[in-house]
């Protein structure tokens, strides 16, 4: 139970103190904070239609945040989402408007985010293979390769994907689409895939001696080769598996939302998922909370810009404030910890 209020009062502390921050600087700029954060975190959930939106936007940002966390509990960081994410677009659009996707129609769904979550693999599996040959940060690398994943399917909406005659660059419309779940919402059957991957990564991770072998990695490489854990193998696996999440978060973003491949579909996604996994501790319930929270503060923030002029990028504020409180916690019991060693020594 203490460790559990623990959890709690660390998952809180980042938020009061950012929306406290965030207060501050709207006082500056003579807005009334109350109002501004009821726009923000209450009006998307005034209406059915409101609720479908916030939720279209935190599937992404749900399935990028399992991705990250399976990485993060072997002590790798994922930092490519938005890359990897990309490439699962690219990888949905190819099949759905493809003569096969035509001809298979539905089943275009399933094969296109079998597809996407096989191009996220093996993009975040390059930087994986980079770590374990070259012994390359996995930080540089993701980052590198988001660079290039947005500039790969800028290539693939202006010259192979695109539209045939069209003037704007994107691709035509995939052969099927996620169902929506109710009338009057744009609330898609995506939400649901993304839950199911939540909970494929809690049973994997705490209930399967894959996912026991990938935490002892993440406590102690040492520990775990002692064990009979081949570091190398499961770096390259858990950096795969971590890609396919994002991956298949750009196909459900194609065939859910956008029903098309667009410059910019990959959005602060990337980004967001970091920061849901950082805030959720890795824990499913908290990464579920975490991608909630998020998915709610980027529906709400073009409202709060109509609403009382704030712009909309405050949100990008408010989550790098979220960020730097929660570094500052892991510094905090990082040196409490070490300092309760030296004592007892």
């Amino acid at each position: 139970m203490k460790m559990k209020i623990e959890k709690t009062i660390r998952f809180l502390i980042p938020i009061l103190c950012a929306m406290g921050i965030g207060a501050i600087f709207l006082i500056i700029l003579d807005v009334n904070p109350i109002h501004a954060y009821y726009y923000l975190l209450v009006r998307p959930f005034s209406s059915f239609s409101s609720i479908g939106e916030m939720t279209i936007k935190m599937t992404p940002i749900l399935l990028v945040a399992t991705g990250v966390s399976f990485a993060f509990q072997a002590k790798l960081s994922n930092l490519g989402g938005q890359g990897q994410l990309c490439l699962g677009a690219i990888g949905m659009t190819i099949v759905g408007t493809s003569s096969l996707g035509s001809a298979i129609g539905f089943w275009s769904i399933p094969l296109g985010m079998l597809v996407g979550a096989l191009f996220g693999a093996l993009w975040a599996g390059i930087a994986g293979l980079f770590k374990t040959v070259f012994k390359a940060s996995e930080i540089i690398t993701t980052l590198l390769l988001n660079y290039i994943a947005l500039q790969l399917l800028s290539w693939c909406v202006y010259y192979p994907l695109r539209a045939p005659g069209g003037n704007i660059p994107q691709s035509a419309k995939v052969a099927a689409v996620l169902p929506r779940l109710f009338a009057g919402s744009r609330m898609n059957a995506g939400i649901l895939i993304a839950l199911a991957a939540l909970a494929v990564y809690a049973i994997v991770i705490y209930r399967t001696r894959f996912g026991y072998n990938i935490r002892a990695l993440g406590g102690s490489v040492q520990a775990a080769r002692f064990s009979g854990v081949h570091a190398d193998h499961y770096y390259r696996y858990v950096m795969m598996i971590s890609g396919a999440f994002c991956g298949l978060a750009g196909a459900i973003e194609v065939c859910g939302t956008q029903t098309r491949l667009l410059e910019g579909l990959a959005g602060t996604y990337g980004f967001d998922g970091v920061v849901a996994s950082l805030l959720g501790m890795m824990h499913p319930v908290g990464v579920g909370i975490s991608s909630l929270l998020l998915g709610v503060l980027n529906s709400g923030a073009e409202t709060m810009q109509v609403k009382t002029g704030v712009s909309s990028l405050f949100v990008n504020v408010l989550e790098a404030l979220i960020v730097l409180f929660i570094l500052l916690g892991m510094s905090y019991a990082s040196q409490k910890k070490k300092h309760k060693k030296e004592v007892s020594e």
